[in-house]
């Protein structure tokens, strides 16, 4: 396919840019000291430019989101503070000097804000769920069509209806006109996400369907602008041509999510496992987004698909920790985003507005996209069979636009087929849009009540977000040929299974790894029992999430070297299961001198088997698990692993607490024994949540081992 320049198809001006360009070269070459002398400079001045928009982005962000606004409309006023509306209009010569009309500078510039888009799609595709849309497809399939393609009509009859010299190019209207109706048409999901936690609705029902709503918006937005780019690629619209840019960016979706699903994952997973350099999975997220971006350029589309794909793929590895997720959110929120946000804002002209037909047709363009997205969303929300309140709350909440429409409409200037006016004119109504939702929301959503399985269901998340087990994604298995590493076996295997959390299998001193009775062949067996049990969604829930294979699930590595267990700890598990013959010291009252080492190299909780017995039973049989609490953080968390265990087998789960009556002082009065009481309610919840029968079993005594062991018999 031949390499395209669309900015050279819709820019009016470009012989006069290759003249100028060539004037530059001339003067470079006869040695113009003028030149020299800027030429000198050029890193300077970058690094001025850099200073300016980074510093009053940050600022005015913070001043923004204390006020509760997005912090990038407050980048975005650093750029239209710096650009030609405030600064240029105040001391033309000093803006002058310091963001001169140079290529070179203009080109340093447009290559971070170039990079940086494609790390704000990267950073937008990781936090976006398609499983949230499966909840009510219905309703959030007809509502985000319908809430696409009518504002989106009004923007395509707008741009045939806009004067001759706010288009670019008249040859090229058509392409204008489908910029201007996707950006008109999309809500931006970042921007509705922050809202929704600002009005305390991201956890109602509503609040979900309009966010999954915004969700897919974005997905089906950077299709389009992928199709729009290929058309804009080749200069003219064909069948032939639409035809090829939907068949390349059908292929690139189906081999995305798919192959590239699995691959991206064990990328991740090869390079923190293997690699020691500081944050290498950084690196490798950023080469896989580099590489996907490439291939939609490479195909006919634009880099924005691929940039977006990319960042659903690594938000859906299983091993993305939440520091690792963190510090790639810092790495681009810091630098990248204010950065951005401020060059955009440098490519606003408020000016434009001091014209009465300019401004008009300001109006125009925020009329149709706030109008066309609340009628869209609200017929289409009818069709999906949701009420008139409901429907009226989600189109409502739709109409935010924020970050994803200054993208689009930056991709729009760079690309020329949007002038300096129009993308104004979009960015403008981004910012309307964004700034009228949330009042408008929360007066909706007060005449929304909660149904009564919607305030358990909230009730229940709540409870939910305190809990530890649904947070973990790696555990690590350590053991031997023992009947202890049997039992450490089988229960990794089930806790893996239940909990869809990616386990690596360490056997110390076994020569061969395939016959029967093997840690790794003991553990995957118990495993293939639970994921044979498949789960079952209610018409009102979402449908379960694609379980992991059990190849994806256990991976095995070796521990030939004394240290390869220690270094393994420390590569980020959530959880390790322990099963050695002899975990106890012979010679004293400690942990075995190995088990010691783990101990102190795992970032995280152990689950140590001891006096296991050998496995006399099928890994299917239903376990009878005792839990001796005390209510303490460590006896919860037992808690909620027992549980998870106790649900993959189909199993009950006992709670014992041991009252001593030496801790209820007189002082006290009987508030110890509440405190036991409150522990075995607190048990009794976590099971029904988790659907595992739990008895909860208080006993006074001062000897707590001697009731344990009458209770375990």
């Amino acid at each position: 396919m031949m390499a395209r320049r669309p900015q050279l198809l819709f820019d009016p001006s470009a012989a006069n840019a290759i003249a100028q360009r060539d004037f530059d070269a001339h003067l470079y070459s006869s040695g113009d000291t003028r030149t020299t002398v800027a030429a000198d400079h050029t890193t300077a001045v970058f690094v001025a430019e850099l200073i300016l928009l980074l510093f009053f982005g940050r600022v005015l962000g913070e001043g923004m989101s204390r006020v509760g606004q997005p912090a990038i409309f407050g980048q975005l006023l650093a750029g239209v503070l710096l650009g030609p509306s405030v600064f240029g209009a105040l001391m033309p010569e000093a803006r002058q000097m310091v963001f001169p009309n140079t290529p070179a500078l203009k080109g340093m510039i447009d290559a971070i804000s170039q990079i940086g888009i494609l790390l704000l799609l990267l950073l937008t595709g990781m936090e976006t769920n398609l499983s949230l849309v499966n909840r009510k497809r219905r309703a959030v399939i007809s509502t985000s069509l319908f809430g696409i393609a009518v504002p989106f009509v009004g923007g395509v009859f707008l741009a045939y209806a806009l004067p001759e010299e706010l288009i670019p190019s008249s040859a090229a209207r058509l392409v204008t006109a489908l910029f201007l109706g996707t950006a008109l048409s999309i809500s931006s999901v970042k921007i509705v996400a922050m809202v929704l936690m600002e009005v305390g609705a991201i956890r109602r029902d509503l609040g979900q369907l309009i966010l999954a709503t915004a969700i897919l918006d974005d997905s089906i937005a950077w299709v389009m602008i992928a199709v729009i780019a290929g058309i804009a690629a080749q200069g003219t619209v064909s069948v032939t041509n639409v035809g090829m840019s939907l068949a390349g960016t059908a292929l690139f979706l189906a081999v995305s999510l798919t192959i590239g699903r699995r691959l991206v994952a064990r990328i991740i997973r090869w390079s923190n496992d293997n690699m020691t350099i500081e944050v290498p999975v950084i690196t490798a997220i950023v080469l896989v987004m580099l590489v996907m971006a490439l291939s939609t350029e490479l195909i006919g589309v634009h880099t924005a698909l691929g940039a977006f794909v990319a960042g659903m793929l690594v938000g859906q590895s299983p091993i993305l920790t939440q520091h690792i997720e963190g510090e790639l959110r810092g790495f681009i929120v810091a630098f990248f985003s204010p950065v951005f946000f401020a060059v955009a804002g440098l490519g606003m002209d408020l000016r434009t507005l001091f014209d009465s037909t300019l401004l008009l047709l300001t109006l125009a363009v925020i009329v149709v996209a706030s109008v066309g997205k609340f009628l869209g969303a609200l017929a289409g929300g009818r069709l999906g069979g949701l009420t008139a309140i409901e429907s009226l709350a989600l189109a409502t909440g739709l109409n935010a636009r924020g970050s994803t429409e200054v993208i689009i409409a930056s991709i729009g200037l760079s690309m020329g087929v949007l002038s300096n006016q129009l993308y104004t004119m979009i960015v403008a109504m981004a910012v309307v849009t964004t700034i009228i939702m949330p009042p408008t929301l929360r007066w909706v959503l007060a005449r929304v009540p909660p149904r009564e399985e919607e305030a358990k269901r909230l009730e229940k998340a709540e409870a939910e977000e305190r809990e530890s087990v649904p947070k973990m994604e790696r555990a690590l298995v350590c053991l031997d040929a023992s009947a202890n590493g049997a039992l450490a076996a089988s229960l990794a295997g089930m806790f893996a299974a239940r909990q869809q959390v990616v386990t690596t299998v360490m056997e110390m001193r076994r020569e061969r790894d395939d016959d029967d009775n093997s840690g790794r062949r003991l553990l995957a067996r118990a495993a293939t029992m639970v994921l044979q049990r498949k789960p079952v969604a209610s018409d009102e829930q979402a449908a379960p999430s694609p379980q992991m294979s059990l190849h994806e699930l256990v991976h095995s590595k070796s521990a030939d070297t004394d240290d390869a267990i220690e270094m393994e700890a420390t590569k980020g598990y959530s959880l390790a299961f322990v099963g050695i013959e002899q975990p106890i010291s012979a010679t004293a009252n400690r942990f075995d001198d190995r088990l010691q080492r783990l101990v102190e190299a795992v970032d995280g909780p152990l689950a140590i088997v001891l006096n296991g017995a050998p496995p006399t039973a099928e890994p299917d049989t239903a376990l009878d698990i005792l839990v001796p609490t005390g209510g303490t953080p460590e006896a919860r968390l037992a808690t909620e692993i027992a549980l998870a265990l106790a649900k993959a087998s189909d199993g009950v789960l006992t709670a014992l607490h041991v009252f001593d009556p030496q801790d209820d002082t007189e002082m006290l009065r009987g508030r110890t024994r509440r405190q036991g009481l409150s522990v075995l309610v607190d048990a009794r919840r976590l099971g029904k949540r988790s659907g595992v029968s739990v008895k909860g079993i208080s006993v006074t005594n001062s000897r707590p081992e001697v009731e344990i062991r009458r209770a375990a018999r």
